[in-house]
């Protein structure tokens, strides 16, 4: 996975997120939850409330809650390795970070002959480089 592509994943689960707690709060608000403290609440004189429908409602509140939790974790999984990767890249010099950033953000539009003319480097080495970089996925030295 790219950085690119987390970046794209990240804004979908907000998105998504977004759309959950919009749900969320339309449910609740169509069930008027009362208060807590029985002292504020007033009585509805006379008005039937089916509650089986409450019920239901409550329920998919709470499934809505456990959708939103899980999605909240995986936002925050991909934003931990998008940390970490840009900690690896900050371990290279700058030419590098440009190789990397260039093959990984646009593969199509940049071919091995493009960012070896943009960085002044041989194919040979942008190769190797961008292998480099791929291979080291953990840290030597760095506590997470």
């Amino acid at each position: 996975m790219t950085l690119k592509e987390a970046n794209y994943e990240v804004e979908k689960l907000n998105n998504e997120l977004d759309r959950l707690l919009n749900e969320k709060e339309i449910l609740e608000s169509s069930i008027g939850i009362k208060s807590i403290d029985i002292k504020k609440e007033n009585t509805d004189g006379g008005k039937r409330v089916d509650k089986i429908l409450e019920y239901v409602s409550i329920k998919e509140i709470k499934d809505l809650d456990r959708k939103i939790l899980l999605n909240q974790e995986k936002i925050e999984n991909f934003m931990n390795w998008i940390e970490k990767e840009l900690r690896i890249l900050k371990k290279y010099s700058k030419i590098e970070q440009l190789i990397v950033y260039y093959k990984e953000n646009n593969p199509k539009n940049y071919t091995w002959a493009n960012i070896s003319r943009i960085v002044n480097y041989s194919i040979p080495q942008c190769k190797r480089i961008y292998k480099k970089y791929k291979n080291k996925r953990f840290f030597e030295n760095d506590t997470i």
